[in-house]
């Protein structure tokens, strides 16, 4: 018991440095951090007053199983409910990941304490299947977000374009080609669109150097209209980038870019959930392959669920 008192601890801890980081988001991720706060000061507090009985005091383990059963609530609530939360709109992007990963670690924890007796056989079975469920609802996300890559379609896609973001940074793409989510042809045939997770406000940039288009920037907030930059290239190919920060804009419809120009901002405009740049490619109607010739792997091709750092000057 003495081992698990300090594990929680030391998660306790972790969770109230990431939690204070999270004060800067928007409001779900000022919500979900509060709700954090809350929640792991008294676990980090229980422990800590638990290592001090140990030393003195015969009823500390009846002290600990109290507050396992704490735990059991409280660690699939921050790390999957609360997280998610604080994966809502803007804010650091490091917040909702520490949350889930703190949160998996207590549950694991948990799971290692009960089995070795640290509490009733109830509760391990439903600390187990808890576990077990966790782990069947990043496979159904996966399964949904991570796209399917045509090979006999990329055969001949151009190679010239460059992540969308500065160089250097390192991004998760949340969601791929041909998803089973909405990145298909039956939704505005974006067959070949990626999702990259990003901070909001860090710049969004030119992935090949063309003519600007089209530009909307007057439109804030989840669920409305979107937000976007079009910019045309020389093969007559029209690039989008969707759901830029409102106000953000740095070009004008006529307005000339090279690759790597900063065109706006990250954001989280309309058809959105989390601060992130939509990205993909028309010829016509449709949507096409393009390969990014900084993605050093997937022979340039970004996956879904994968992370891939930017070369983009």
């Amino acid at each position: 018991m003495l081992a698990a008192n300090l594990v929680l601890l030391g998660l306790g801890i972790a969770f109230l440095v990431v939690a204070v980081r999270g004060l800067s988001g928007s409001w779900p991720m000022i919500v979900a951090s509060l709700a954090t706060l809350a929640l792991w000061v008294v676990i980090a507090v229980w422990a800590a007053t638990n290592l001090l009985r140990a030393f003195s005091d015969a009823g500390a383990d009846e002290a600990v199983g109290a507050m396992l059963g704490v735990v059991l609530v409280g660690a699939p609530v921050t790390g999957i409910g609360l997280a998610f939360l604080a994966f809502v709109k803007c804010g650091p992007v490091s917040v909702p990941r520490s949350f889930h990963a703190l949160g998996l670690a207590a549950q694991l924890t948990l799971v290692v304490v009960l089995l070795l007796g640290g509490g009733s056989t109830a509760s391990a079975v439903i600390a187990l299947v808890v576990l077990v469920a966790w782990g069947v609802l990043w496979l159904v996300f996966y399964l949904l977000l991570r796209g399917r890559v045509d090979a006999a379609a990329y055969a001949t896609a151009p190679a010239s374009f460059r992540l969308p973001f500065p160089s250097g940074a390192r991004t998760w793409v949340i969601q791929g080609n041909n998803s089973r989510f909405n990145h298909t042809h039956a939704n505005l045939t974006q067959d070949f669109a990626w999702d990259f997770r990003r901070p909001c406000g860090t710049p969004v940039l030119a992935a090949l150097a063309g003519t600007v288009t089209r530009v909307i920037d007057t439109n804030d907030g989840i669920g409305g209209s979107n937000n976007e930059i079009e910019v045309q290239h020389a093969d007559g190919s029209v690039a989008s980038y969707l759901h830029i920060l409102h106000n953000s804009a740095q070009v004008v419809v006529g307005g000339r870019v090279a690759q790597g120009d900063r065109l706006a901002s990250v954001g989280s405009v309309g058809n959105s959930l989390t601060g992130h740049i939509h990205f993909h490619v028309r010829q016509g109607a449709d949507t096409i392959p393009v390969k990014f010739a900084d993605v050093t792997r997937h022979d340039g091709i970004p996956r879904g669920f994968r992370f891939y750092t930017s070369g983009n000057p």
